[in-house]
C-alpha cells in the first residue's frame, strides 16, 4: 500500500514540476502581474484605519484628570510643615547661655588654695577653694600664671592658674610683680651635708647632688601619708613607675643587692636598711619600655596571672606591693606623642591617682641630649614642676643637676641615662659622672627626707 502511495506522490509531483514550467512561460501580453506591485496603493487605503489612533489620545485626557487626584499629596505637606515648626528649639540654647557667675571658676579635682601671694611659698593657705567655686579676677602676675581673686563671699587673695577655668579668654588685667618669700614657711629645699658635694678631679665643677631635691608642704605629705597607712599601706615599700630610663636601666638595684658604696654619704645608711630590699629590686609591673602618663593606665599593657582583668599596670603594681612612697619619672617617651596640655592632663591623673592610694607622689625631671626634642623637654620639665607646686607634693628635680654632667647626663642615644655599666652605685664620684648614679642618689636623699619627715623608724 505504502509502495502504491509514493508511486502516486512521485506521479504528481511530476505533473507539478510541468504545471510550473508551463506557468513560467506565459505569453508577454499576459504580464500584468506588475498590477501587483499597485498593492502598496492598498496600504494608504488602509492608513485612513490608523487615523483612529489619534481619536484614542483623547482618550490619555483622563490622565489630565487624574493629575488632581495628585492634590491630596499637597494636602500632606502641610502636616508635616508643623515639624518643621518643632527644630526652632534653638529656644533652649539661651537657657544655656545665661552669664556664669564670677569671671572664673575653680576646676582643679582637689580645688585651690587661695594664698596671700602668688607662690606655694605662702604657707599655710587662707583656705582651700572647692571645685566650681566662682572667682572674680583682680590681678594676675607678669608671667600670667596665679591669679589675684575674690569670692563672692569676700574672700581675696591669690590662685594657681591651672586650677581654675576662665570664663573669657585672655581677661585684660593689670599684671602684677609679687617676689617671692626667701624663706618659705614649709617650702624646704634640702640643703646636703657639707659632704655632699664630692671634687672629682676631670670634673672642675661638682654638682650639689641634693640641691634638687624639694618638699613643697610636709603638711601634704603628712597628709597622705596618714591616709595610706588607714589604707595599709606599708610604709617600708617604695614603687616605681615610669618608662625604660627606669625599667631597663639598674635604677636602685644596686641598694637592694649590697652592690653601693656611700662614700660620705654614710647618714643615708639608715633609710637604705629602713626600706626592704624588693622595693630596690623589684621588677615593677608600673615601669616597662615605651611606657607614657596615658599608657599606665591602659589594662592591655597589665601581666596576665598578675593583674585583674580590667586593671591597669598602676592599679596592680599599688595593688599588690602597697607602697607608701612612689617614685615618679614620665616625659621622655610623652615629648614624642603629646603636646605639652596633653601630657599635663596625663601626669596629673597618675599623681591624683596615687593620691587618692595614699601613696606619696615624688615626681623626677627628666634630661636629654641637646638634639632630643629640646624645646619640648625644657616645656614637658616645666610642667613636672608646675604639676608638683600646685599639687604640693614632693619633687626630685633632677634635670638641672644632670644637663652639667658629660654629656648631659644621658648615653650616646641621647635618651637613657649614662652609667657605669653595671648595679654597682658608687657614690665616691660618679654620681657627678653618671647620670643613673646621680639619679640614684638623689632618690635615696629624696627618701631619706621623707623617712625623717614622717617619722618612719
Amino acid at each position: 500500500m505504502k509502495v502504491w502511495v509514493r508511486y502516486l506522490l512521485t506521479w504528481a509531483a511530476i505533473g507539478g514540476m510541468w504545471l510550473g514550467i508551463a506557468a513560467c512561460t506565459p505569453p508577454p501580453e499576459e504580464a500584468p502581474l506588475p498590477t501587483i506591485a499597485q498593492l502598496p496603493t492598498v496600504t494608504p487605503t488602509y492608513t485612513p484605519t490608523g487615523t483612529p489612533t489619534p481619536t484614542q489620545t483623547p482618550t490619555a485626557t483622563p490622565t489630565i484628570t487624574f493629575t488632581p487626584t495628585a492634590s491630596p499629596t499637597n494636602t500632606y505637606t502641610p502636616t508635616f510643615t508643623p515639624s518643621k515648626t518643632y527644630t526652632p528649639s534653638p529656644t533652649f540654647t539661651p537657657t544655656m547661655t545665661p552669664t556664669p557667675e564670677g569671671d572664673a571658676v575653680v576646676t582643679g579635682e582637689l580645688g585651690v588654695n587661695l594664698r596671700q601671694g602668688p607662690s606655694t611659698r605662702y604657707e599655710p593657705p587662707i583656705t582651700l577653694l572647692p571645685p566650681q567655686t566662682p572667682l572674680y579676677l583682680q590681678a594676675m602676675t607678669t608671667d600670667g600664671a596665679w591669679y589675684q581673686v575674690t569670692t563672692k563671699e569676700g574672700q581675696s587673695g591669690w590662685v594657681f592658674g591651672e586650677l581654675i577655668t576662665l570664663h573669657a579668654p585672655m581677661p585684660d588685667l593689670p599684671r602684677i610683680f609679687v617676689p617671692t618669700p626667701t624663706i618659705p614657711p614649709t617650702t624646704v629645699i634640702i640643703a646636703p651635708p657639707p659632704a655632699a658635694t664630692i671634687p672629682v678631679a676631670n670634673n672642675p665643677n661638682p654638682i650639689p647632688s641634693s640641691s634638687g631635691i624639694i618638699i613643697h608642704s610636709t603638711a601634704r605629705i603628712l597628709s597622705i601619708y596618714q591616709t595610706g597607712l588607714a589604707k595599709g599601706n606599708n610604709p617600708r615599700m617604695f614603687a616605681k613607675v615610669g618608662d625604660s630610663i627606669t625599667a631597663s636601666q639598674p635604677f636602685m638595684v644596686g641598694f637592694g643587692t649590697g652592690e653601693y658604696t656611700l662614700g660620705s654619704y654614710g647618714y643615708l645608711q639608715d633609710t637604705l636598711n629602713y626600706f626592704s630590699a624588693s622595693a630596690y629590686t623589684r621588677d615593677s609591673i608600673a615601669a616597662a619600655s615605651g611606657f607614657n602618663a596615658a599608657a599606665i593606665f591602659d589594662p592591655i599593657w597589665a601581666p596576665d596571672g598578675l593583674c585583674l582583668p580590667t586593671e591597669s599596670p598602676l592599679a596592680c603594681e599599688y595593688r599588690l606591693i602597697k607602697p607608701s612612697v612612689a617614685v615618679i619619672m614620665f616625659g621622655s617617651v610623652d615629648v614624642q606623642l603629646y603636646d605639652a596640655n596633653t601630657f599635663q592632663n596625663y601626669l596629673t591623673q597618675v599623681v591624683n591617682y596615687t593620691v587618692g592610694q595614699g601613696i606619696i607622689p615624688v615626681l623626677t625631671t627628666f634630661p636629654n641630649g641637646g638634639s632630643y626634642y629640646p624645646t619640648e623637654s625644657d616645656t614637658f620639665n616645666t610642667v613636672i614642676r608646675s604639676i608638683a607646686a600646685s599639687q604640693q607634693i614632693p619633687l626630685i628635680d633632677l634635670r638641672p643637676q644632670a644637663l652639667a654632667l658629660p654629656n648631659r647626663g644621658v648615653g650616646p642615644d641621647n635618651f637613657h641615662l649614662s652609667h657605669r655599666g653595671d648595679t654597682w652605685i658608687i657614690l665616691t664620684g660618679e654620681q657627678n659622672q653618671y647620670g643613673l648614679t646621680l639619679r640614684n642618689l638623689m632618690t635615696l636623699q629624696m627618701l631619706d627626707i621623707l623617712r625623717r619627715t614622717l617619722g618612719m623608724n
